[in-house]
């Protein structure tokens, strides 16, 4: 089912959020890998950014819906890389920040759904997370 009417983020529990998409690896890579990568390298200080990015890419739209996906969030890897208290942490983050920006819209067109939005339902999958 899809629509016309875009689903926002902010419709999500707290819960769906949470468990929305694989975290911050791309969707080529096993889960394991992507377990890995969410949990002991740089997801921990990026994986609401990388969950919220991943819902974006499932709701889909057109090209200028990427654009803006990948823009808000290349914003919010750099509020996140921000947020480090170490100034070679908040550096490092940073430049870690535009590397996987540059990465996204390199290789994102490959896992966006282009076309009309998906609907609530759609987006969460036969189990609905969270509900």
């Amino acid at each position: 089912m899809v629509t016309e009417i875009k689903v926002d983020w902010a419709e999500l529990t707290a819960l769906q959020q949470s468990e929305f998409g694989n975290g911050c690896g791309p969707r080529l890579f096993p889960p394991a890998i992507n377990r890995f990568i969410t949990r002991r390298l740089w997801g921990w200080l990026f994986d609401a950014s990388c969950r919220r990015h991943d819902f974006a890419y499932a709701r889909g739209g057109s090209t200028l819906d990427r654009q803006s996906a990948d823009r808000s969030f290349y914003r919010a890897l750099r509020a996140d890389a921000q947020r480090l208290s170490a100034r070679a942490g908040r550096v490092a983050a940073r430049i870690f920040a535009w590397l996987y920006y540059v990465g996204v819209r390199l290789f994102g067109r490959f896992t966006f759904h282009y076309g009309p939005y998906r609907s609530k339902a759609e987006l969460l999958g036969a189990d609905h997370i969270g509900e």
